[in-house]
């Protein structure tokens, strides 16, 4: 008995079309086995991302400081304030109000609508000058070797980083937004550091005496080291 050719053609077809149980079984574990290696790589670069987006955040919100205080003849100091209810947590250049002694802000209290703002993902959290690792070398980096000037810690409440009319970073004396910040204070430089909590990597900025903002990341180890990014 004569098959048809057009019922050959289909049972070749069929038997193409169709998948073993081993061959699904091979695919499924060459889909697990990629997956196991992709999504760890997927996630550190997640955290990665935050980590270094919160610094280049905040920096760049440093630098709107330092602009607007060139612009406005006056002092402005720079915080974050730490998430609370509904609020995220967030940097603020302290602005408003503006009085008219020349004090402008809050002291770092309350953000004002006008105030330039940046939000802060909140698991990038800033972390004291004394947890910070490596923090002589990363002085080393920014000050040269004979240099009197101590970095100060922007992320305390008495020493957030503040910018005066000429551009240049200021220790304000009295309360922030005076008018004795530069002729007073000296050379100023400032740090701020900052901790991702899932993977406990660390970022920093630093302000130079000149008014010279950068972006740092911690390598991590023993050995780890600064490196400007």
């Amino acid at each position: 008995m004569k098959i048809n050719p057009r019922m050959k053609n289909s049972r070749r077809l069929s038997r193409m079309s169709g998948l073993t149980l081993l061959e699904l079984v091979v695919s499924l574990a060459v889909i697990l086995i990629v997956a196991g290696i992709a999504i760890p790589n997927f996630n550190t670069a997640m955290h990665s991302s935050r980590l270094k987006g919160g610094d280049s955040d905040f920096a760049s919100l440093l630098q709107a400081g330092r602009i607007r205080a060139v612009d406005d003849d006056r002092y402005y100091s720079v915080y974050v304030l730490a998430a609370n209810g509904n609020r995220p947590q967030q940097g603020f250049v302290d602005i408003y109000p503006q009085n008219v002694n020349g004090a402008s802000g809050s002291n770092g209290t309350t953000i004002d609508p006008r105030d330039p703002v940046v939000q802060v993902n909140g698991e990038v959290i800033p972390q004291p000058q004394g947890a910070a690792p490596s923090t002589a070398a990363l002085k080393a980096l920014i000050l040269p070797p004979t240099s009197p000037v101590a970095p100060k810690d922007g992320s305390a409440a008495g020493t957030p980083v503040t910018f005066g009319p000429r551009g240049l970073p200021c220790s304000p004396t009295g309360a922030v937004g005076g008018t004795v910040c530069d002729s007073l204070g000296g050379p100023t430089a400032y740090w701020i550091f900052f901790q991702n909590n899932v993977t406990q990597n660390w970022a920093a900025i630093t302000v130079t005496p000149a008014g010279r903002i950068q972006r740092w990341l911690f390598t991590g180890g023993p050995a780890g080291i600064w490196a400007q990014f």
